[in-house]
């Protein structure tokens, strides 16, 4: 159990070191060009490979080959990763050649708002890009090989070997190559990721077993009935980013720069409660009927509700805060900061949609019942290709982010019916459990807290203040009003004691 939880502690580590470097890249792109159309098509060349990769891979990797390598043992799953990585390899490095091929159509399937002129000049920028792409794929196979053999570490360090990369390229080249810095920070950084993590086979290889075909139709069938709905939502930022291309220049940048600053907390803070739940859900919800699954769903709801909401209520008040905060010194127009502070706003409006999601996606997953969340990826890209280019037309960029949260809201919505429907109505009445008092109360005096401070306060240090107010009042509440939660800390403040 203690090597279980360090191995928790020192992948969490790596995920959140990631987060940030990811978050830093994008504040040093901010910071050498602001939100032009030379940031836009940097964003298209950075996002690209991984967007690719995570399409037509995703989770389903990971799920398929890692029980297959645990089943054939030493020997047996080094000559899997073999023949995986031949097949994997040939089909990327064909998918590679065909859009360097048609790399000015990609181009502008990914930004149609993109100038001709602008997809001319770095047509081979984008070409250069889509050699990582085979790279790019090979790290999921052998990631999946550490994963099996209890080695998390360099797997959850491939984004952060990446960001770094990316982030040495834009520092050693001047700030008129910033998209060149780009294309070869990417490419770099697959090339080390996959040689870092390959490195990390050698004291666990063992001479891979003669045998033949051990890609069959089970572990195909195994591959696509694990193509997640996580996977599935991969899409919907890259879609919400094309369309805001259509808008102004440097409107696909600050979309993708306010789309960070949302994911920053939800990755790190959400996520983090996500994992830490998902082990549990996974072992007590084999078939989605344990009693103690349902216990721990609800928990999972619970908590995430409400974290959510105390990071959502101040952040959608206070966003111009975040901004100036998070983008100081970024070279952007005092029009593009109010825009960007209003984007943020929005999407923190979505953060606990996307929380629920989340923890929805896991349960659903760990049961084994993913239909619904294939329906319901489905529903919410639908919505975002529907509305994003109506709301655009109507009110600009801000149309986008809104069209954005209306898909999570959709989706959560969906989810929670099906919940209802496989779970129990008795698990989300349990997660709503004195809701009035719990949750209500709460998110209701951080409103007003946040409002007072909003409408009185104009300088940044006053409305940080006021923020972090909002912050105390709602955690102080939560904690006083749920009896649960507060046991809980108490039995943790008497654990550090002794």
């Amino acid at each position: 159990m203690s090597s279980l939880i360090k191995s928790g502690l020192i992948v969490s580590l790596f995920v959140l070191a990631g987060r940030l470097t990811g978050f830093g890249r994008e504040w040093l792109l901010a910071f050498r060009g602001g939100a032009s159309e030379h940031t836009d098509i940097a964003i298209v060349l950075l996002t690209f490979p991984d967007l690719v990769v995570n399409l037509l891979l995703g989770g389903g990797l990971t799920a398929a080959l890692v029980p297959a390598y645990k089943r054939l043992g030493p020997g047996g799953d080094t000559a899997l990763l073999m023949q995986a990585c031949r097949i994997i390899g040939g089909v990327f490095v064909l998918l590679a050649l065909s859009v360097a091929i048609l790399a000015l159509p990609t181009l502008s399937l990914l930004a149609p708002g993109l100038s001709e002129s602008t997809r001319d000049s770095f047509v081979w920028h984008f070409r250069l890009v889509t050699l990582s792409l085979p790279m790019a794929a090979l790290s999921g196979a052998v990631v999946a090989l550490l994963n099996s053999r209890e080695r998390f570490a360099l797997g959850a360090a491939g984004t952060l070997i990446f960001n770094l990369s990316v982030i040495a390229s834009l520092l050693v080249l001047p700030a008129t190559e910033t998209v060149t810095a780009i294309a070869a920070g990417a490419l770099i950084g697959a090339g080390l990721r996959l040689a870092t993590q390959t490195w990390g086979l050698r004291p666990v290889w063992t001479p891979p077993i003669g045998r033949h075909g051990l890609i069959d139709r089970t572990l195909v069938a195994q591959f696509l009935g694990s193509f997640s709905f996580l996977t599935v939502l991969v899409i919907l930022p890259p879609l919400a980013r094309a369309f805001s291309s259509l808008d102004d220049a440097g409107s696909l940048s600050l979309f993708n720069y306010a789309y960070k600053l949302v994911e920053l907390p939800m990755g790190v803070v959400i996520g983090s409660i996500v994992t830490v739940l998902l082990p549990r859900l996974a072992a007590d919800l084999p078939q989605g009927s344990a009693a103690a699954g349902h216990a721990s769903l609800a928990t999972s709801l619970r908590f995430t509700l409400l974290f959510s909401l105390i990071i959502a209520i101040p952040s959608i008040f206070f966003a111009d805060v975040l901004v100036h905060i998070a983008f100081f010194s970024a070279n952007f127009r005092a029009d593009q900061f109010d825009t960007l502070a209003a984007l943020a706003s929005i999407g923190f409006i979505a953060l606990p949609f996307q929380a629920m999601l989340n923890v929805y996606a896991s349960a659903f997953a760990a049961s084994g019942h993913t239909r619904p969340l294939v329906v319901t990826a489905i529903v919410m890209l639908f919505s975002v290709a529907v509305l994003a280019p109506n709301l655009l037309a109507q009110i600009g960029l801000r149309g986008v982010m809104m069209s954005y949260g209306i898909a999570y809201l959709l989706g959560t919505i969906l989810l929670t019916w099906h919940t209802a429907r496989h779970f129990g109505r008795a698990t989300l009445r349990s997660a709503l459990h004195h809701a009035p008092t719990n949750i209500a109360l709460p998110a209701a005096a951080g409103l007003g807290v946040a409002c007072l401070g909003s409408t009185i306060s104009v300088a940044t240090w006053s409305r940080l203040l006021w923020a972090c107010l909002t912050v105390i009042v709602m955690l102080t509440l939560v904690i006083l009003s749920d009896q649960r939660l507060r046991t809980a800390c108490m039995k943790r403040i008497k654990g550090h004691g002794r």
